[in-house]
């Protein structure tokens, strides 16, 4: 299962290489699809209880690395601007991005607080 997205993953990376990049996506969706394929397709149980812990404490730590990045660094940004350092673009970005993530994880946490 996770197989099919690795091919699809290093497929697009190498059609992106060989500037084929319609080749690379086409080579991404079907990795992505034939994963979805045995995900939904297949009888087999793929995923215990064991999963789900491993699942949970997976994003648990993520969220921890994420939100110690965006309370570290995000307050910075003011007083390094005002120093003459830009933030580059990327970072820039990044910071956004984390900041997306809790607000995605606020909301969808009100929300199934609300519907329990």
């Amino acid at each position: 299962m996770y197989g099919s997205l690795a091919v699809g993953f290093v497929g697009y990376v190498a059609g992106l290489r060989a500037e084929l990049p319609v080749v690379a996506l086409a080579v991404y969706w079907v990795g992505f699809l034939g994963f979805l394929a045995v995900w939904k397709g297949s009888s087999v149980t793929l995923f215990d209880e064991r999963h789900a812990a491993m699942e949970a404490k997976t994003a648990k730590r993520t969220l921890n690395v994420a939100g110690a990045a965006l309370i570290l660094v995000a307050p910075a940004v003011p007083a390094l601007q005002s120093a003459g350092y830009g933030l580059p673009t990327l970072a820039e970005g990044a910071l956004y991005g984390y900041a997306a993530l809790f607000g995605v994880y606020g909301l969808l946490y009100t929300v199934i607080r609300v519907r329990t």
